[in-house]
């Protein structure tokens, strides 16, 4: 055996391991989603539609997730064109969260004031 051939098995090797991580977590959670999260999605709360461009099309999807209170809230940006999909996951802490609504509300009330 020469070492292209161990280049071959090693590689084949760490894709295998690699997907068959990302395939248990899927299982694990419940979706595609979740296991972006690293915790299954408990419910949907709402979405917010943002202005982009005209050609595209920028959301944000709040989640409360299941498990522990380290991963309580999850952030979904998804900006979809013409010819892209893009969805960003962004886990929080409950702590995370409402400093978050603290400063979404400053931020909303100095832009009221102005």
């Amino acid at each position: 055996m020469n070492l292209e051939n161990n280049f071959e098995y090693i590689f084949f090797a760490i894709f295998a391991f690699v997907a068959g991580s990302f395939v248990f977590k899927i299982i694990k959670n419940g979706g595609f989603k979740a296991a972006m999260f690293g915790a299954p999605i408990a419910r949907t709360v709402g979405e917010v539609e943002g202005s982009g461009t005209k050609l595209m099309n920028i959301k944000v999807k709040v989640h409360t997730l299941g498990g522990s209170q380290d991963k309580a809230i999850g952030l979904e940006f998804v900006a979809k064109s013409v010819g892209s999909y893009q969805m960003l996951p962004v886990t929080l802490s409950a702590s995370e969260a409402k400093k978050l609504t603290t400063l979404l509300q400053a931020a909303t009330s100095d832009s009221n004031a102005a």
